[in-house]
């Protein structure tokens, strides 16, 4: 006998929202490694006392972040809409099935109001790694590696960086422009949003450009085949051991000389918070170069880099003869972890464009690319503790 589907619905339902997650849902491993209580207390003092309305809980709003990037709904339209619809995703927010989702600039105002000139995030970062020291799941070997994220701009907002000129030059340079403009308005077809540019003959570089809508971005890419976009370099240096982030950082692109730079700022910043450094660190051909290998050896680590043919100095010698050395077998083996962390965080959370412009910001939100990718481990590793 065919059945029928019901049209009639309940009016009421006896069901509680902890019932509609499934009991092997990601979510329920993942929640109880948030510490509400860490977040409310890193929050306080960012909010008034007795004054003005209640807001929206702190916790609340970094849970529903990490939950985001989680579901890969890193826009906060997008939050907006999980939060709606699934029930999972409000059980890890904290909302009921009947609670009112909030409005998506409560996101935007509270990044731009209150958080982005702190700290919260960095110490959240900082928590799940203080977790696994506690767990003994951080060795004394480590790998770095830097990629390139792409930043919220577009080629078209590269424009050539205003310099002063001598007075003749200046008036030749307007001719020109005004000449061009006056053969563009031709074929303008009244589409000022996103203008038609030809680039036919012009020279562009990071010397002579800068980006109008994000000035901290740079023309960037890791090699001649390619191709070049604004972006910004990423840098995390990882335990060999469980995976886990112990730092994690964005700086400006300036070539393989940000990622060196980077690996050595995270390296200072491990000492300094949460005070342990690595015996070994394993590396690729783009950190074999001498000042580098220097500075790693005056911090009494072994520089496990993959080695290239150039160099004929003591220092480059000192990295060669470790090639043969099992423990540096080991390391290059390991180090390809952290460029499957990469892989992860670009296929599973869209980590491929940051959402945000000027860097202090995009610092934020690669911080919280780092706690979501550390909670993910630390939630792996627990499981199987």
């Amino acid at each position: 006998m065919m059945g029928q589907s019901d049209n009639q619905p309940q009016l009421y339902h006896t069901v509680r929202i902890e019932q509609l997650v499934p009991e092997n849902h990601p979510f329920r491993r993942i929640r109880p490694l948030i510490d509400a209580e860490r977040i409310r207390e890193l929050c306080k003092p960012f909010y008034c006392e007795n004054n003005g309305r209640p807001s929206v809980p702190p916790e609340q709003l970094f849970l529903a972040m990490v939950g985001g990037y989680l579901l890969g709904a890193r826009s906060d339209r997008k939050l907006v809409m999980e939060l709606q619809c699934n029930m999972a995703f409000r059980w890890f927010v904290g909302l009921d099935i009947d609670s009112a989702v909030w409005d998506d600039t409560t996101f935007s105002k509270a990044r731009t109001q209150r958080f982005d000139e702190t700290d919260v995030m960095e110490q959240l970062f900082d928590d799940t790694v203080k977790t696994a020291m506690k767990k003994g799941w951080v060795s004394l070997h480590w790998s770095v590696d830097g990629t390139l994220v792409k930043a919220n701009a577009s080629h078209k907002s590269f424009q050539p960086i205003e310099v002063l000129q001598k007075p003749e030059d200046y008036r030749k340079a307007m001719k020109s422009q005004k000449k061009e403009e006056n053969e563009s308005s031709r074929d303008d077809d009244n589409d000022h949003g996103n203008p038609t540019v030809d680039w036919k003959g012009q020279k562009r570089s990071n010397a002579t450009h800068r980006s109008t809508t994000d000035p901290d971005s740079r023309l960037a890419t890791k090699s001649s085949r390619e191709t070049v976009s604004p972006g910004y370099t990423v840098n995390g240096v990882m335990d060999n051991r469980s995976r886990i982030l112990l730092g994690i950082g964005v700086e400006i692109f300036r070539g393989p000389t940000s990622e060196r730079e980077g690996a050595l700022a995270l390296l200072k910043r491990a000492r300094d918070k949460i005070y342990t450094g690595p015996k070994t660190l394993g590396a690729d051909k783009g950190y074999f170069e001498k000042e580098f290998i220097k500075a790693l050896f005056r911090r009494r680590i072994a520089p496990h880099i993959a080695p290239l043919e150039k160099g004929t100095s003591k220092v480059y010698k000192r990295v060669r003869q470790r090639v043969r050395g099992a423990a540096f077998r080991m390391s290059q083996r390991a180090r390809k972890k952290i460029e499957e962390l990469w892989g992860e965080a670009k296929e599973q959370h869209h980590f491929r464009q940051f959402l945000r412009r000027i860097i202090h910001r995009v610092r934020q939100e690669t911080l919280l690319m780092g706690w979501t990718l550390n909670l993910k481990r630390l939630a792996t590793l627990s499981a199987y503790a």
